[in-house]
């Protein structure tokens, strides 16, 4: 990048993409960000099962910051504009906090991969070999895309003189060795995503699930697709790396680097959030009925039957009105289970959290789980139960026993 240059269109010098840059990757990040968010505090405040996967996320977005943040470098440096506008200093800026940005930016879709194998392998049962593919092509993508980083510092030697123009280089390959190498394990990076999004669906269809369900949960996990797209087209904006004029055509590069390694992180973080999404239903829920009537947390009581309390129609309406709640519970039980999707342990009738905000879910589901009789009783949903000891004699022997009453 040190030998002359082409000459400049002068109507072209005026053409800046640092701060589209900056903005697009900023925009990107953050709103990843808000994602992961969601997923820690998910994991760390309603399920309280904090596990290495949500590690590997938090790591993950800390790279992502860190790209920006040499990308935004970058830019302030020069990038995004012609190389021919650039003075010496403005170059070597560019250039050398391009390259060290690439390192966290790629690391940022390197790491969130293992994440989604994690979670896999929690939900999905595999065998002990699968289990073994599937880590194996996880770190061998890992190595295989860092390599390419040392192939881009190890394009000329010393590696500063490609930055530090009054460094003389001792050797130097072509750019194309790099570009090649970039796109042959890009395309392999592109296709573990591709793998770890269809791999749950193929999962998925062979259980005896609702197919409403297998779409939901293959649909969740298979997020990731997306990204098997945007490492596709990153593919074809590795020539940059080779470009003469560097420091304007590799910001797509930049760009998209960024946007895959979020795209992942959003698509590791949708399937676990469900719990938030539910928290957040049952409490406008629970608002909303408080505000239709005082009294609509309860049952209300039949008019034609003071002792009984409650009509068979209200009766059904009500305990459907459970089931469906518990049942969009079954997704959380299933992605939230450390037995795994294929073979759950757990009943769905544990895994209802924050019904007891509303007291009608508090004594619905007290009732359920101490097999009471449901409805509850009409006294603001209190039911009291009296044993009674029945003594009488039968061909002179005594017999006892005991008689349950309202």
């Amino acid at each position: 990048m040190a030998s002359p240059f082409p000459p400049l269109d002068p109507a072209r010098a005026d053409e800046d993409k640092g701060p589209s840059v900056v903005s697009t990757i900023t925009v990107v990040v953050a709103i990843s960000t808000i994602v992961a968010a969601a997923r820690l505090y998910v994991r760390g405040w309603i399920t309280r099962k904090f596990q290495f996967d949500d590690y590997l996320i938090l790591a993950s977005v800390i790279l992502s910051w860190m790209s920006v943040g040499f990308t935004t470098a970058a830019v302030n440096s020069g990038s995004g504009q012609h190389i021919q506008t650039l003075h010496p200093d403005q170059l070597s800026g560019a250039i050398k906090n391009t390259l060290i940005g690439f390192v966290p930016g790629i690391l940022s879709y390197l790491v969130p991969k293992f994440a989604v194998a994690y979670l896999l392998s929690r939900l999905l049962n595999p065998s002990r070999l699968h289990i073994t593919i599937i880590w194996a092509m996880c770190i061998f993508c890992f190595f295989t895309m860092m390599a390419s980083c040392g192939i881009a510092f190890s394009q000329c030697l010393p590696t500063r003189s490609q930055w530090d123009f009054s460094i003389k280089s001792d050797s130097c390959y072509s750019k194309w060795i790099t570009v090649r190498y970039s796109q042959a394990a890009s395309a392999f990076s592109a296709f573990l995503d591709f793998y770890l999004a269809v791999y749950p669906a193929v999962v998925l269809y062979s259980l005896q699930l609702p197919t409403k369900k297998k779409i939901a949960l293959s649909g969740a996990l298979g997020i990731g697709s997306i990204a098997t797209l945007v490492a596709i087209y990153k593919i074809t904006v590795l020539p940059s790396l080779a470009a003469v004029d560097f420091t304007y055509d590799s910001c797509d590069l930049s760009i998209w680097t960024i946007v895959e390694g979020s795209v992942i992180i959003i698509a590791a973080c949708i399937p676990l959030l469900q719990p938030l999404v539910e928290r957040f239903r049952i409490q406008s829920w629970t608002a909303w009925s408080s505000k239709d009537s005082p009294g609509s947390a309860y049952l209300t009581p039949s008019a034609g039957s003071r002792r009984q309390g409650y009509t068979d129609i209200e009766m059904s309406h009500e305990r459907s009105r459970v089931n469906k709640i518990r049942r969009k519970f079954d997704m959380e039980s299933a992605l939230d289970n450390d037995d795994g999707l294929v073979k759950p342990s757990e009943s769905s009738h544990d895994r209802i959290p924050e019904e007891d905000e509303s007291n009608f879910m508090a004594a619905a589901t007290g009732n359920a789980q101490s097999g009471n009789t449901f409805p509850p009783g009409p006294h603001q949903g209190i039911t009291r139960t009296k044993e009674v000891s029945v003594h009488y004699e039968k061909d002179g022997a005594r017999v006892q026993g005991p008689r349950a009453g309202w």
